[in-house]
């Protein structure tokens, strides 16, 4: 009887430790440096675009190809390389993530927003 309650004790706890480990604050995976030129040219077309913290997206222009051809040389990036990262955000759910936040934080530093 002692065993079945220890035994039952022991399982209890590795599955209530198993559960609390599940739960844990995930951390974001770091960026590289194409990311972060990715985040930068995203927060950038965002803001050409019209969307600001606040506004809602209400007043939204679309950027025409000398727009963003401007927007990636200024970021150094190539269409190639932005079409292949775009293909690596979207099998990799945490990176996209990562670069969410960083385009969050580079559009409230712009904007002021944060203050």
């Amino acid at each position: 009887m002692k065993f079945c309650n220890t035994f039952r004790n022991s399982l209890f706890c590795i599955v209530f430790v198993s559960a609390l480990s599940g739960c844990s604050e995930k951390r974001l995976p770091l960026l590289d440096k194409d990311d972060v030129h990715f985040a930068a040219f995203y927060s950038d077309y965002l803001l050409e675009s019209g969307v600001t913290p606040g506004n809602g997206g209400a007043e939204l222009s679309v950027l025409d190809s000398a727009d963003i051809n401007d927007l990636l040389l200024r970021h150094a990036l190539t269409r190639e390389r932005l079409k292949w990262k775009i293909a690596v955000y979207r099998k990799n759910h945490e990176l996209w993530r990562s670069i969410l936040v960083q385009v969050r934080a580079n559009i409230f530093k712009k904007t002021g927003a944060g203050q």
